[in-house]
């Protein structure tokens, strides 16, 4: 270890040796240093480091091969908070509820011989499905309950005609386990059939989800029911496979398109086939490790995770792309490529550390979260930056060293410069007259709009609808919409009912609460159609049996698929549903107030039962409320810390607090806007602004240490002010260019908040730039003025434009 470090000590003397420059390292260089070294000995011995990163690689690629997909929607709820033990109660008595397709047959005239025949066939046919356990539908539906015996089936095997056809479609309308259930009203003579299909656990748990979905898809594509009327699916398992088959395109396209992205951008800006393969090659590097690290440690893929990716891409390509344009300044400075290296670790590294600890920082601080699914995400996309920053310190000094060549032609000079990186410098340049012309102006605007955007971002209230959580760009989310606009919501609201172990299903009491329950959610005028044994009850008596004889019948013919929808005899439970549109979670939570009295007051009348209302809705709302709120606090807590690294890093209390104001006003600018749009915070505004923040915070460094190396060249804050615009604005703009064009990709995701989470990352970026290329300088010439003296600062005079006029050659 004392070798190494006289090794490195060693280096830091030739750089300031052969550069003319007798200066000490920068605290920054210092803090960062043990992060550092692996770049220094990769450097020192380029052949060996290549050989153990591409075994390395291999092992990783092996972990790749491990990867698998996963919906989010169980990850997100998850937890150990009362409601959603009282949902995952209620899930492992009445399972079959988690695995119900809904299949929505429209079309004119469908109650007509022709069409009933269709359906019928496509009936069996999904009947002998594999993946199917039981089907719902009109055909289920039987006749007045016989005193003795099984009622028959009200659609006979052979359709009827004429007269014979007319009564029953009137029967099959009337009936009351049809009505709004099954079969719309006819509007305009079209109908909408709907066919619940229940899918066999047993089945998705061996062959996986979308297969199971795709088979009864593929059942009902082939059908001639296909041919003259629309069928989709929709419902949970069918949105949860879309989700899955999304995951799994998107892990494809994010990938492919975001090197494609880095290809064009590096291509633009260097010019050269070489140095755009050495500063792509961390990237590739970066997402076989990472998505290695999800293999090996068995972390399923989800579409709040698949957003890792594009974040590793983009932060990855934005520190190689720094280090590459400092590498190849001091190599056009005429310096060897060993000085050059060692150069661009002290002067490039440190920075390209910091911004990575606290990006890390930033998504480690989301493990506070109480939601499994974005504790994983902070975790594992914390994890790939720090890996994303090991291959960029370790690979980029290993490429220089064996493929760049001393002596060549500039690598970055004027003449060579295309159109494209003039306009750049001309803008870096533009930005930097304005900047020392209204310092004052412009740090006390800043200021001001920070503190607005602030308030108006507190005054944000939480928003989630369960919808956000699924597609909304497949086939599921259409015909849910077509299925509520006919039939209502399909999002459940429950109550379970229980009762001790002397009771029965066919105890009076026990079906006097069962029936309350029903009626407390159809009373209520957001609830749609409600299902229960009430419903069954009130049909079987409809044949003149009395309440006893009718329930002791019911359990004596129905069906064990059937009844486990709504009964559990073994656990004395029932199941009673009540169906809701896809409210805003404050609409759920008012339905849920609406309900607690009536449910409690029931429950005081029958003390001995026990009554729970929960459903995914109703969970989704309570849990997603919690999970912004503490987000929103973790997210602050993250600034926090952050900005103190920053000052640790540096060493200054100073930089800490100039590193404050432009980053929290591009936070609360983003904050502000895209919620005033939306009408308040969803959860994956909540994570895209942590993520955000710590990503936006790169620029600052990168401005406060660029700053820091040039005043240690002219004791002119102006100059050195004006010269940092001039070298970094223009790599910044540049490097800003490539974040958002990586992370536009995520608008291509079929699934909401992976698409939110880019939008959000993207506003942040585009106010970052703006704040740290202007507000920032402003603040630190501003803030000079009480520290060096008010003539240091003035650009008119000959001292604060000293070697100012041309930036250095890059």
């Amino acid at each position: 270890m004392r070798a190494m470090r006289g090794r490195a000590e060693n280096g830091e003397r030739d750089v300031a040796c052969m550069t003319g420059e007798q200066r000490p390292p920068t605290w920054i260089y210092r803090t960062s240093k043990p992060i550092l070294i692996l770049g220094e000995i990769p450097a020192r011995y380029p052949i060996i480091s290549l050989i153990v990163l591409l075994l390395m690689t291999v092992v990783m690629g092996i972990g790749l091969s491990k990867l698998k997909t996963d919906d989010s929607l169980n990850q997100f709820l998850r937890s150990d908070s009362p409601d959603y033990q009282v949902f995952e109660h209620m899930s492992e008595r009445f399972p079959a509820s988690d695995l119900d397709i809904y299949m929505a047959v429209e079309g004119n005239d469908i109650l007509s011989a022709k069409h009933l025949k269709q359906l019928r066939e496509l009936n069996y046919d999904l009947l002998f499905a594999d993946g199917v356990e039981s089907i719902t539908s009109i055909f289920a539906l039987r006749e007045p309950l016989p005193d003795e015996g099984t009622p028959a089936a009200l659609i006979p095997d052979e359709i009827p005609d004429g007269e014979a056809l007319a009564k029953l479609q009137q029967e099959i309308e009337s009936h009351p386990l049809a009505q709004g259930r099954l079969i719309s009203p006819d509007e305009n003579g079209s109908r909408l059939a709907l066919f619940i299909v229940s899918l066999k656990n047993d089945q998705v748990n061996e062959r996986g989800l979308p297969a199971v979905v795709d088979e009864v898809r593929e059942v009902a594509q082939k059908s001639q029911a296909a041919k003259d009327l629309t069928i989709g699916l929709a419902g949970m398992p069918a949105m949860k496979a879309e989700v899955v088959g999304g995951t799994k395109r998107d892990i494809s396209t994010f990938n492919g398109v975001g090197l494609l992205v880095g290809v064009v951008a590096l291509g633009f800006y260097f010019r050269r086939v070489r140095l755009v393969v050495i500063a792509l090659s961390p990237a590739v590097l970066a997402i076989v490790w990472c998505l290695g690290l999800f293999g090996w440690t068995g972390t399923m893929m989800n579409p709040l995770l698949n957003a890792v990716m594009p974040l590793v891409l983009v932060v990855t390509i934005n520190n190689a792309m720094h280090f590459l344009f400092g590498l190849c300044r001091n190599l056009d400075e005429g310096m060897s490529k060993a000085v050059a290296i060692q150069r661009t670790i002290v002067e490039i590294g440190p920075a390209c550390a910091l911004t990575s600890l606290t990006t890390s920082i930033a998504l480690f601080s989301l493990a506070m979260s109480n939601s499994a699914l974005i504790q994983k995400f902070g975790i594992m996309a914390g994890l790939c930056i720090l890996v994303s920053l090991l291959l960029v310190i370790a690979v980029m000094p290993v490429l220089a060293a064996l493929f760049l060549k001393e002596g060549e032609a500039k690598y970055l000079v004027e003449e060579k410069a295309n159109w494209g990186v003039k306009l750049l410098d001309n803008a870096s340049a533009a930005v930097s007259r304005l900047v020392l012309r209204w310092p004052t102006v412009i740090a006390v605007g800043g200021t001001l709009l920070t503190i607005a955007f602030a308030i108006a971002y507190f005054q944000l209230e939480p928003r989630y609808r369960l919808s956000d959580m699924l597609p909304d760009q497949g086939t599921a989310a259409q015909v849910s919409k077509q299925i509520e606009g006919r039939l209502g919501g399909l999002f459940p609201l429950r109550i379970v009912v229980e009762w001790p172990e002397k009771k029965t299903t066919e105890s009076p009491d026990v079906r006097n609460v069962i029936a309350e329950a029903h009626r407390i959610l159809d009373d209520h005028p957001k609830v749609g159609k409600v299902n229960s044994l009430e419903d069954l009850q009130q049909w079987a008596e409809s044949s003149g049996l009395t309440p006893d004889e009718a329930s002791a019948r019911l359990m004596e013919m129905m069906p064990p698929d059937v009844a486990s929808r709504y009964v559990n005899r073994k656990l004395n439970a029932a199941l009673v549903s009540g169906y809701i549109g896809d409210l805003e979670a404050k609409q759920i939570l008012q339905i849920r107030e609406d309900l607690a009295p009536k449910i409690a007051e029931l429950h005081a009348e029958n003390p001995d039962f026990k009554l729970s209302l929960t459903g995914i809705a109703s969970v989704g709302a309570t849990r997603s409320t919690a999970i912004i709120s503490q987000l929103s606090y973790s997210m602050l807590g993250a600034i926090a810390i952050v900005i103190a690294v920053i000052g640790l890093a540096f060493w200054s209390l100073l930089y800490a607090g100039l590193a404050t104001i432009p980053n929290l006003f591009a936070l609360f600018a983003t904050a502000t806007w895209l919620a005033f749009l939306q009408g308040g915070l969803d959860y994956a505004t909540i994570v895209g602004l942590t993520v955000a923040f710590g990503l936006a915070v790169d620029h600052a460094i990168h401005v406060l240490n660029r700053f820091e190396l040039e005043m240690e060249r002219t004791e002119s804050v102006a100059a050195a002010v004006d010269r940092t615009l001039r070298l970094i604005g223009t790599v910044l703009i540049l490097t800003t260019a490539v974040l958002v064009a990586g992370l536009s990709i995520t608008q291509l995701s079929a699934v909401p908040p992976t698409r939110q989470f880019g939008l959000i990352c993207l506003s942040t970026l585009v106010f970052a730039l703006l704040a740290d290329l202007i507000i920032l300088p402003a603040l630190i010439l501003v803030t000079s003025r009480y520290r060096i003296g008010r003539k240091a600062l003035s650009p008119d005079t000959e001292e604060g434009w000293a070697n100012t006029r041309e930036p250095q050659n890059r």
